[in-house]
């Protein structure tokens, strides 16, 4: 199948997810005890044994009861959780997967002796801890419909780098950050003020050490332990290394600490679900997490970042796991995963560290059909020996896409920060990312979103199983429109200027150029190719400053780049934008002397800042006045009088601050 038509046709089944009634009738001559199960059930007859109970409805057998229940389900919701299914146009009012599973079942369960751990509203089931014997008895129940394992995942190590400062940017406000990010195109984001903004973020980890300096100013929103059922995420009373994991992962995502590590949507809200252990092995369960995707949910999470992969007990009986699951339907926290997606939360999961393992392939939920699975390169941009590989074993592309996995900046739960490796690390960059394309675009679905980050994918053209459609590009994804940085215009009289204008961005649109304000005898060509060109010969009639300005348009994006453009003829003082409002840029023309003292002085002759330039008298000599006194103080609105003096020439320009 041609891979972007396989990209895009999981869109009929997130459909049909998304508007279920009641699950699928199940054929009565099913086994209701799963092959993997029996196995397990024979080789350990006396002990218990976590397992899912699917139940075959929820006591919802008329349209009245159905609405009502969903309805009041809702109730429960928060405004912003409403808000979303709205933006997303989804039903707002809720539907089968928000009624609770019925309490009435829940006490069959309960009465055969089995422990109830965690139900599930999305799964309908219960997560349950029951014998053998118990487990034959819950297979009787009329309203059971099967039973499953419950998985479990076991992370392996990987290797830490000693982390040593260094400064990677022009910008020394991201540090060690700054490769990660830029890989991906988030600086421009940050700096046209996308920093994820009202987007709410989950986060599923291990623990997490909010008192880590990069984490001080987070906006956390909430904040829960579902392996203990308490609020303190940050503990460390079953293992020092507790937070370690979590930490990482939620810094490389909201961490803010200029000079050190910039996250990349710092700005963003966030939820954060302990899910995972890092006792025992390192055992997670999936209940858990899928608890934690409810909790989210009626909270009115907007993404979901998960770092964690189930695939332990999705073995055969020798531990090798079973390659016919990851068909997108069969693991519990995929079918969750993608019900999540139906209730407009964009899922990011790593796709996971297995490929230099027997295993190779993908873990759920990865495997899931409407989500967005994230694979590892290194800064080179080459794929990492450890990123699983797909594709999924009905044929799927897998992973979707890829960020920095090598190596990235991330902080320290003992304080400090560290080069950290694995899909866990290009996850939360990539769903940072997905945060700035939603505040840009609120009513994207999950399925828009991971359209546009696939198309701004470097291997869109020709996707694999390794790398899936590539590496993004966050602004290009956003098609928005950006005109390449333009330096100021600055020339004598006689000198010839041929500027090429382009722009970046534009979402695939056309993109088209006009100008304004240019000097009368300027030529301004849009060359129809995504450039315009600006010819012109300086006349000494158009000596002086003015501000033009160029606006390109591609749909419905467009940007405007506003360029000081100045003639001078020989010692001639020109000065823009004039009036100006923060900043007055004053050129200087030939000056006779190596030196020329400027200063600047209010109507009535007071001097309010000066300025010694002795550059030996470079042409065209930008000095910037910032419009404070000698003193540091911003300087009333009004007009003011620039003087500069050369020997015995003295040049004089008035200009005018605005408000």
């Amino acid at each position: 199948m041609n891979a972007k038509i396989q990209f895009f046709i999981s869109l009929a089944t997130f459909l049909s997810i998304a508007t279920a009634s009641e699950p699928p009738v199940r054929p009565e001559k099913m086994e209701k005890i799963a092959p993997r199960l029996s196995e397990m059930l024979r080789e350990n007859p006396d002990g218990s044994i976590k397992v899912w109970v699917f139940f075959t409805d929820k006591e919802t057998f008329d349209q009245t009861s159905y609405r009502g229940k969903a309805v009041s389900a809702m109730q429960s919701f928060s405004d912003r959780a409403r808000l979303r299914r709205l933006r997303r146009s989804l039903e707002p009012n809720g539907d089968f997967h928000d009624i609770p599973v019925s309490p009435r079942y829940m006490e069959l369960i309960r009465q055969t002796g089995a422990e109830i751990l965690r139900p599930s509203r999305w799964l309908n089931a219960v997560a349950v801890s029951a014998t053998s014997t118990q487990i034959e008895q819950l297979a009787s129940l009329p309203v059971v419909s099967e039973i499953k394992m419950v998985a479990t995942f076991r992370r392996k190590p990987l290797p830490e780098e000693p982390f040593s400062p260094r400064k990677e940017s022009a910008d020394p406000d991201y540090g060690n950050a700054f490769t990660q990010l830029n890989m991906v195109n988030i600086p421009l984001m940050h700096h046209l003020g996308y920093t994820g903004e009202g987007v709410l973020i989950a986060i599923f980890d291990t623990g997490f050490e909010l008192n880590h300096p990069s984490l001080a100013s987070l906006n956390l929103i909430d904040k829960y332990d579902f392996i203990n059922n308490d609020t303190s995420v940050g503990d460390r009373t079953n293992s020092p290394i507790e937070p370690q994991h979590g930490t990482y992962v939620v810094s490389v995502c909201g961490g803010y600490a200029p000079g050190f590590l910039i996250g990349a949507a710092f700005d963003a809200d966030y939820l954060l679900a302990k899910t995972e252990k890092t006792y025992a092995e390192e055992i997670a369960e999936e209940y858990n997490w899928i608890a934690a995707a409810e909790w989210a949910d009626s909270l009115g999470a907007d993404i979901i970042s998960s770092s964690l992969g189930y695939v332990d007990w999705y073995a055969n009986t020798n531990g090798t796991a079973i390659y016919s699951m990851l068909d997108g339907n069969t693991a519990p926290i995929t079918v969750a995963a993608d019900i999540a997606a139906s209730r407009g939360i964009a899922v990011f999961n790593a796709a996971g560290n297995e490929r230099d393992d027997p295993f190779f392939y993908i873990t759920p939920p990865a495997d899931a059909d409407s989500i967005i699975s994230v694979g590892a390169v290194n800064a080179s941009g080459i794929i990492a020996g450890f990123s699983s590989s797909g594709p999924t074993f009905d044929g799927r592309l897998k992973p979707e896409i890829v960020a920095l996995g090598v190596n990235a900046t991330a902080a320290n739960f003992n304080g400090g920060y560290a080069l950290a490796s694995g899909t866990s690390l290009s996850t939360p960059i990539a769903a940072g990312a997905g945060a700035l394309l939603l505040q840009i675009h609120p009513d994207w679905t999950p399925i828009q979103l991971r359209d546009a980050l696939a198309r701004s994918a470097d291997r869109f053209g020709n996707p694999d199983n390794l790398y899936g459609y590539g590496l993004f590009d966050t602004f290009e994804a956003s098609g928005l429109l950006r005109i390449n940085p333009i330096s100021s215009i600055r020339l004598q009289v006689q000198d010839t200027v041929a500027l090429t204008i382009s722009a970046i961005g534009g979402g695939g649109e056309a993109i088209a150029f006009s100008a304004s304000n240019l000097p009368s005898s300027a030529n301004f060509i849009d060359n129809g190719d995504g450039t315009a060109l600006l010819t012109y010969v300086g006349r000494k009639e158009d000596v002086g400053s003015r501000t033009v300005r160029f606006i390109a348009t591609a749909g419905v994006n467009a940007d405007t780049a506003e360029v000081l453009f100045s003639i001078f003829e020989g010692f001639l003082i020109t000065a823009g934008p004039n009036p100006f409002t923060d900043t007055l840029t004053i050129f200087l023309g030939q000056i006779p002397e190596t030196s020329a003292k400027i200063t600047i002085h209010t109507i009535s002759g007071e001097k309010v800042w000066e300025k010694i330039s002795d550059n030996n008298s470079t042409p065209g000599e930008a000095v910037i006045w910032n419009g404070t006194n000698l003193k540091g103080k911003r300087v009333a609105p009004g007009m003011y009088i620039v003087i500069v003096a050369a020997g015995k020439t003295v040049e004089k320009i008035k200009v005018f601050k605005r408000i």
